[in-house]
């Protein structure tokens, strides 16, 4: 799932593959966002038959993805979704398993888009449409394919509060890609170096945000080690500690956070 005009949001992959149907909750934070925050909609992609096909064939490392059971998830995170922003949602590709996962295809801040070249050779074929779609909407799209095959990059390793755009150097993103991204958007990119053992594809596997001031990270090292890499404290982020990884996979949407239940009882005090 991609939002604008912020930034794109990756929780598709959680609720696919991690939580029960039906089990997502919403709360509000704020009631009165600035116009400059808002999210003016979210482009989705349904859920492909061929889903059980995906890099990753398991929903949790052991028990193999349900289909059926992933796009029930899928349906209720979409009715979800939209109680907050305008939800846009493109047919399912047949023949890319993981497209249902059109955050790594591109990063937009405001009218602006990239076209990412993914780091997985088997998805480098999802962007074409993606990147048609957000041509008929009218965005400004810039595509990183024109800087040439070195820069990789999922969006999936981008994060974007509003204030400083992180961007973890992965297995699917390198540096090349934060140079095209700094090019592409005129501002600084602030390198998050992944340590490879985390047990996380993506840097928003790890980290994500609720405001402008606020990161949701994991106790322990791997948190430890994000927040650090990222200058979360020298760059004015309060972090919000919580014992589940999955717990800190959320998204924040025009004053609602949208969460899934984790059981952990941390987040739902939130």
């Amino acid at each position: 799932m991609m939002m604008y005009p912020i930034r794109l949001g990756h929780h598709a992959r959680a609720v696919m593959k991690s939580s029960p149907a039906g089990q997502w909750r919403n709360f509000s934070r704020e009631k009165n966002i600035p116009s400059h925050q808002r999210y003016s909609m979210a482009l989705t992609r349904q859920v492909p038959k061929s889903f059980s096909n995906a890099i990753t064939k398991y929903a949790d490392g052991i028990e193999p993805i349900c289909v059926v059971k992933a796009q029930a998830q899928w349906d209720h995170y979409i009715h979800t979704l939209r109680k907050f922003v305008p939800t846009l949602t493109l047919p399912p590709l047949e023949d890319h398993a993981d497209s249902v996962f059109v955050e790594d295809t591109v990063v937009a801040i405001g009218n602006k888009a990239v076209i990412t070249q993914p780091g997985h050779p088997s998805r480098q074929g999802e962007v074409d449409t993606i990147k048609g779609a957000l041509l008929q909407l009218g965005y400004q799209v810039v595509d990183m394919r024109d800087y040439g095959s070195e820069a990789l990059c999922d969006g999936g390793d981008v994060l974007y509060t509003g204030r400083h755009l992180f961007v973890g150097i992965s297995e699917r993103t390198n540096t090349e890609a934060v140079h095209v991204l700094e090019t592409a958007f005129g501002r600084e990119v602030i390198a998050v170096p992944l340590q490879g053992d985390e047990q996380a594809l993506h840097l928003k596997s790890i980290v994500t945000h609720m405001d402008e001031s606020t990161l949701l990270a994991p106790i322990g090292r791997v948190g430890d080690q994000v927040l650090q890499a990222m200058n979360a404290t020298l760059n004015g982020y309060t972090s919000i500690r919580l014992p589940s990884m999955l717990a800190c996979n959320v998204v924040a949407v025009n004053g609602g956070i949208i969460a899934q239940d984790t059981g952990c009882p941390e987040s739902k005090s939130l």
